[in-house]
């Protein structure tokens, strides 16, 4: 008789070594990522047991490190949005001094994101797993912070707490372009960058 095939299932996960405790919270964090990228799961996410299978652990060791689902999906927000604030804040650094310059290229950079990650794009921004969480501790305000700024600049505004209505707008324009790009085709879109132009000279002026 031959043996059972392995074709399908998880490959168990190599033990940590003493110390190596972030690396399972990393592998945990990934996997659900991944999980949500592909739509696996309920309206709510993956369960904690379709988690631990993917990272290749027993669903025990999920508690390790999270307390429940909520916590582990915050995790990943809190992970995914500080990379996008790192990203749009390089696209600012790098384009030099002129604040129009510098709030184009971030803008560029926002959209770049979304179109070079489209799975997690959606599931940072428009999938009903995301937390709960009162407005001043959103995990995406960092990255809308990074924003606001660029914009007050081009505008001579000095910051304030809170994004500005132009802020959000130039967002939700931004938001609805690289969505509706994706789901639509079949549409004669102009360039990305002429209508960002667009965008800005709409909000910004």
């Amino acid at each position: 008789m031959s043996a059972p095939s392995d074709e399908g299932r998880s490959r168990p996960r190599a033990r940590n070594l003493r110390g190596e405790g972030e690396r399972l919270r990393g592998d945990l964090i990934a996997a659900v990522g991944r999980l949500l990228e592909e739509g696996s799961g309920e309206d709510d996410g993956p369960s904690l047991r379709a988690v631990a299978r993917a990272a290749g652990v027993t669903p025990q060791s999920v508690y390790l490190h999270f307390a429940d689902k909520r916590e582990l999906v915050g995790a990943l927000f809190e992970e995914r949005f500080t990379e996008l604030a790192e990203e749009l804040t390089a696209a600012v650094r790098s384009a030099g001094d002129e604040p129009r310059a510098r709030l184009r290229a971030l803008c560029m950079a926002y959209c770049s994101f979304a179109e070079r990650s489209p799975g997690l794009y959606r599931v940072l921004f428009s999938n009903p797993t995301l937390p709960r969480q009162e407005p001043g501790r959103q995990r995406g305000m960092p990255a809308l912070i990074v924003l606001d700024e660029a914009i007050r600049a081009c505008m001579g505004e000095a910051p304030r707490q809170g994004p500005s209505s132009t802020t959000l707008c130039v967002w939700a324009s931004m938001h609805g372009l690289v969505l509706l790009r994706r789901d639509r085709p079949n549409v004669s879109w102009p360039d990305l960058e002429g209508l960002v132009d667009e965008v800005l000279s709409a909000h910004v002026g």
